[in-house]
């Protein structure tokens, strides 16, 4: 009987062993065809709560994204209205390692390297902005250099070079110098009366010693051992030392800050609570003592540290002067503004919009009112909810407004002013311009070569699966020698993987799926509907499904659907009508070609808009013809919330 009872034990074991081996997994997701991004299908892959997927970039590259899965899912189910299919597909611990760290490691890598090349277009416009001036005596400022060439934070309280400064209240100016005026004197109570004087003198010396920085070889394969070094540049080092300066200046100066980088509420809903004013007394002491010791401070971004506590801490006096909130515009300065006749037809979504922009301010001005202390996070929350707010609002008296672009800490630039510069020569800037020249063109080349985008053999599809090949080759790389890549890729795949998916056969995000699903070891398949699927389905059980199907077949009587202007125009969706598709492709083909001739005629006034929209619509419409959908619409205005969570849970 014992003897039984052993073996039972030993043979349960075993089977629970490989269940026990195999406790991870990722999801391969397969985002259907639409208008959007990849308007062929997309494909992407899930590790836990972040998503990696390849896209295609204006340079002609392809790159590395990584999103946070409800982020993911809102653009491409709900804003793309694009349905979604998920395979999850089960690992073991040590395989699950392997490819979560192979992506992460090359969008990092990638991140990187796309940085460097910035890095270095940014340093040949300075260069050759320092050359000009250095010959004719002034520097000819073009759009390139005027757009790269900033000064983060001084916009706060120095208007662009040549612009006049945008005046405030005169009361409320008055206040603000005061506030500046009793933060200069903590720093001289601290450093000497003058330790601002003296700063700024050495500073002034730091840049006229400041010589172009040597740039070393850069390694940019894309599967390199090697992580990119980052390398502090001439032009950075040039705009810290005088972003510092315009710091140095503000403090000695003591300006009030520009007028469109604070924004004044007096509304009831913006009052000061009691617990509210508390943290933001002891907030306001920190920034003065952080501020403080940022003055004398060894980190290269030092000033734009000071600029921006200086702007917080003249908010949050004159937040808790008159009983309201005051808060600084933090509006990246590439935002996307709309204009009425943008939005006014979507007017019961932006109210929608509106009212949760409400809740997420009421929400984190709760929860900081509840703590003892106000942190810098804590602050930014409440100030990106409160710029987001105030920035909807203007869409009910029917202005421009911003629709995205909150950042977590202030960033109002300005473009170079005149000022102190680099003590080189003519032949100095001219010997670095042309390093630099050759530096970036064949940084440029080799990325090309690495990330160059092909629509059949390097898509979103061929390098996922080659990241994936390389994760499961990664083990070996120690070796002297591997015989046979291609042989021991496959091994790989099918042991760790289930099967081996053949990259040149599968570029096609559809033909990609059903692999996934015929080789890999796959525990789980989801068709996951799209934000217009979902809604439509409620509508039909609440409704006669036949009069359902006809209203919200076209975009005329549609109830789900209110059109948009980024979409091109169409009259029916096919989405969910195979039968009909060729018959509704060939009116909305019609819709297209409609919409080109009238754009031939509207070309002066659009800029060639209408043209665009209609090419793109009968590229849309055509595939239809075929029972092909590509086109679905799409909703620009959905707020985050009507993101469900039910189709979430168990990705």
């Amino acid at each position: 009987m014992r003897s039984k009872l052993h073996v039972t034990g030993v043979l349960a074991a075993l089977a629970i062993l490989p269940f026990a081996a195999a406790a991870a997994s990722f999801n391969y997701l397969y985002i259907e065809a639409g208008e959007g991004n990849s308007s062929g299908g997309h494909t992407a892959i899930q590790f836990g709560d972040e998503i990696y997927h390849y896209q295609h970039v204006d340079s002609g590259l392809i790159r590395l994204f990584r999103l946070e899965k409800n982020e993911f899912h809102f653009i491409y189910r709900y804003l793309q209205n694009r349905p979604m299919h998920v395979s999850r597909i089960e690992v073991t611990d040590d395989t699950f390692g392997l490819l979560k760290d192979q992506f992460k490691w090359q969008f990092l890598t990638q991140e990187r390297q796309f940085k460097l090349l910035d890095d270095l277009h940014k340093e040949r416009i300075f260069i050759r902005h320092l050359l000009q001036k250095s010959t004719a005596g002034q520097a000819i400022i073009d759009a390139d250099a005027a757009s790269v060439l900033r000064l983060k934070g001084v916009g706060l309280f120095y208007p662009e070079p040549g612009h006049r400064p945008q005046l405030t209240d005169s009361n409320l100016a008055k206040q603000q110098s005061l506030s500046v005026q009793s933060l200069r004197q903590k720093v001289e109570q601290r450093y000497g009366p003058d330790f601002l004087l003296r700063r700024r003198a050495m500073i002034e010396a730091q840049i006229k010693a400041l010589a172009p920085s040597h740039w070393p070889a850069i390694d940019s394969g894309p599967a390199g051992g090697k992580f990119p070094a980052s390398i502090y540049s001439f032009t950075e080092r040039y705009s810290d030392y005088l972003t510092a300066l315009f710091a140095i200046k503000a403090l000695m100066d003591a300006p009030p800050l520009q007028a469109d980088a604070l924004l004044l509420t007096n509304r009831p809903a913006f009052k000061i609570s009691e617990a509210e004013s508390r943290v933001l007394r002891e907030l306001r002491n920190d920034l003065e003592t952080r501020l403080v010791k940022a003055a004398d401070s060894n980190r290269p971004d030092w000033g734009y540290a000071v600029l921006v506590d200086m702007a917080r801490y003249i908010a949050i006096d004159a937040s808790l002067q008159s009983g309201y909130w005051f808060f600084i515009d933090d509006f990246a300065e590439n935002s996307e503004r709309l204009r009425p006749e943008q939005y006014l037809e979507h007017g019961a979504r932006i109210r929608t919009l509106i009212g949760d922009a409400r809740a997420a301010l009421n929400q984190v001005r709760l929860s900081a009112a509840s703590r003892q202390r106000l942190g810098e996070a804590e602050y930014s929350q409440i100030e990106m909810s409160a710029n987001r707010y105030i920035e909807l609002l203007n869409s009910e008296q029917q202005h421009d407004f911003r629709y995205n672009g909150e950042k977590a800490l202030p960033s109002k630039s300005i473009g170079f002013p005149e000022g102190p510069v680099p003590n080189l020569t003519r032949e100095q800037l001219t010997t670095a311009l042309s390093a630099l020249d050759n530096i970036e063109n064949s940084l440029f080349e080799t990325l090309q070569q690495s990330y160059r985008y092909d629509l059949f053999s390097r898509n979103c599809v061929t390098e996922l699966f080659r990241s994936i090949d390389r994760a499961l080759l990664k083990p070996y790389r120690s070796a002297d020698k591997l015989a046979d890549l291609d042989a021991l890729t496959i091994k790989e795949s099918e042991q760790r993987l289930g099967g081996y998916v053949d990259i040149p056969y599968n570029f096609i995000p559809f033909i990609s799926y059903q692999s996934v699903l015929e080789r890999y070891h796959v525990t789980q398949s989801r068709d996951l509907d799209s934000y217009r699927g979902l809604e439509l389905a409620k509508l039909t059980a609440g409704q006669d499904h036949l009069v359902t199907a006809l209203t919200e077949s076209n975009v005329i009587s549609s109830r789900l659907y209110e059109y948009n202007p980024d979409d091109a125009l169409f009259v029916f969706f096919t989405d969910d009508n195979v039968p009909m598709r060729p018959v509704f492709g060939l009116v909305n083909t019609g819709a297209g070609i409609g919409q080109s001739v009238y754009g031939l005629f509207s070309w002066p006034l659009d800029s060639g808009k209408n043209l665009k929209s209609g090419a793109t619509g009968i590229l849309m419409s055509l595939p239809e013809l075929f029972f092909f959908n590509m086109r679905k619409g799409s909703y620009k205005y959905l707020s985050f919330n009507q993101l469900t969570d039910a189709d979430l849970q168990e990705d």
